[in-house]
């Protein structure tokens, strides 16, 4: 009954924050706008491939469609045999016999001269116009080839007196500017400006489509929205940490761990782990607690990052911390410590039986941090982390050492961290800001709240409160899983006290 009224309030909840972002476009808040803007930022790329695009389009289009003609044009003067020249018997003529003068220059009779004359066909658009208020006439032929054009143009001054002397004998035509072949098209296109409007267009037309995408995405992007959209309670932010410096370390884009104990991390990404280990020791002296699992939904979301740090917080105050690489399919932690892992130490080889426990930790000489490794790609994950072997490994942690921390492969991708929680003291859920859907971290907060680790809350990384804050992405390197299982166990060793006690010899 528990676990439907729980799985109603989760699919309610979804409903609800999908019925939210529907009407996030009237409710936009800074810190929306603020993730809408670095998501545009994100995407870049995106923006001028679509602006490239349209460029292309338009261009293609142009070459396909367009024509370059070409018109040849004369100014004629109007004007009758018996004028003297006066101006007021030359404008009387032309407005009494230009409409008539204008059907001759379009005649069929006219063009056929025209044609016998070039030995065409057929003939190029004519157009004959009268320019108002004044005894002048422009005659215009347009065709494809500027040679044609001024040839059929030539042809109609030598022929329209073949016509014209029968029905307009008392008119004369003169050239007052005479036709030339044109150089140029007359319906010259700006291609320049085309191609120039068409990106700016496409890009917009991307850039609005993220931007609608980005805010009706239903994704975690304030501190408000933890309690808003998701069914646990905010346990910490981590507000985000560069992890590059200068402007030659990102350039060179070379892969660093962030780690709170580096000589270049700030003071506030420190004391944000200091205050979490707070809260955790506080939580480990109420109920007895020691091994706590760090999860999260998918991929590059810091979630190796923050149990990195919240192990060295607790090394810090704790003797006997131990930081375990749970995830056998990517495992991540020997590259942030700079740590090499033989093949006597890994993690997947001890859960196989093929070690003993007294070789498998390491220690992080500047932290004092105990660690159990990786490197290999195991394709049995699940299988291993399930067996016998791991569970009394994980029991003899935490009656050995003060705190035991897991780093879980993504739980969108493996069952693993859902194993592990059962294994588990406690949990918390890392959610990086407007990544992961809140439909999908619901789901993971049902799955772990459901397991035996109690669910703390999540821990909202990479927090950004400005437009521009530096590299978007915390977690170190990505995962790769490839998928089918690999079957079959190992015998393991057991020995799991030889470790520990050396070290209360020691102590």
């Amino acid at each position: 009954m528990a676990e439907e009224q729980k799985h109603r309030t989760g699919s309610g909840h979804t409903h609800d924050s999908h019925t939210e972002g529907a009407s996030q476009l009237q409710t936009l808040t800074p810190a929306d706008v603020f993730s809408v803007v670095r998501d545009l930022i994100h995407d870049w790329w995106m923006i001028l491939t679509a602006g490239l695009a349209a460029v292309m389009v338009v261009w293609l289009f142009l070459q396909m469609i367009y024509v370059p003609t070409y018109t040849s044009s004369a100014t004629l003067i109007i004007s009758a045999k018996s004028s003297t020249g006066g101006a007021v018997s030359d404008l009387s003529v032309s407005s009494t016999t230009a409409e008539t003068l204008a059907e001759v220059l379009n005649s069929s009779l006219l063009k056929k001269y025209v044609m016998e004359d070039l030995g065409v066909d057929e003939l190029p658009d004519i157009e004959a116009s009268l320019v108002s208020g004044t005894n002048l006439m422009t005659l215009q032929v347009t065709s494809e080839s500027p040679e044609s054009a001024f040839r059929v143009l030539r042809s109609i001054l030598d022929n329209y007196d073949q016509v014209t002397s029968h029905i307009l004998s008392n008119v004369v035509l003169s050239e007052l500017e005479s036709a030339s072949v044109p150089t140029s098209p007359s319906n010259s296109v700006n291609t320049r400006n085309n191609l120039f409007y068409a990106f700016w267009v496409g890009a917009g037309a991307m850039a609005l489509l993220l931007a609608v995408f980005s805010i009706q995405r239903d994704t975690v992007k304030t501190e408000k929205d933890v309690s808003r959209k998701l069914d646990t309670r905010l346990y910490m932010s981590v507000y985000h940490e560069n992890k590059y410096k200068t402007l030659k370390s990102r350039l060179q884009r070379s892969k660093k761990s962030l780690l709170s104990t580096g000589a270049s991390t700030s003071f506030l990404f420190s004391e944000t782990f200091k205050k979490l280990r707070t809260r955790l020791m506080y939580q480990s002296e109420k109920t007895g607690a020691k091994v706590l699992l760090v999860a999260s939904v998918g991929e590059n979301e810091g979630k190796s990052t923050v149990a990195a740090n919240i192990a060295l917080a607790l090394a810090q105050k704790m003797e006997r911390v131990v930081l375990i690489d749970g995830d056998l399919r990517r495992p991540a932690v020997h590259k942030m410590f700079s740590k090499p892992v033989p093949p006597s130490g890994e993690l997947s080889a001890f859960l196989s039986g093929e070690i003993p426990v007294d070789d498998l930790l390491q220690q992080d000489r500047d932290s004092g941090l105990n660690l159990i490794l990786g490197s290999k790609n195991c394709t049995n994950s699940t299988e291993l982390v399930a067996s016998d072997a791991m569970r009394a490994l994980v029991e003899v942690l935490r009656s050995r050492s003060d705190f035991v921390v897991i780093d879980s492969p993504p739980m969108a991708i493996m069952a693993d961290a859902e194993v592990l929680a059962e294994y588990a003291d406690m949990a918390l859920l890392v959610v990086r800001q407007n990544m992961t859907l809140a439909p999908q971290i619901n789901d993971a907060i049902d799955i772990l709240e459901g397991s035996h680790a109690q669910l703390l809350g999540c821990v909202f990384n990479d927090v950004k409160t400005r437009i521009f804050s530096g590299n978007r992405k915390w977690s170190y390197g990505y995962y790769g899983y490839g998928h089918g299982y690999g079957y079959g166990y190992g015998r393991y060793k057991r020995g799991y006290g030889a470790y520990y006690g050396k070290q209360e010899e020691k102590k």
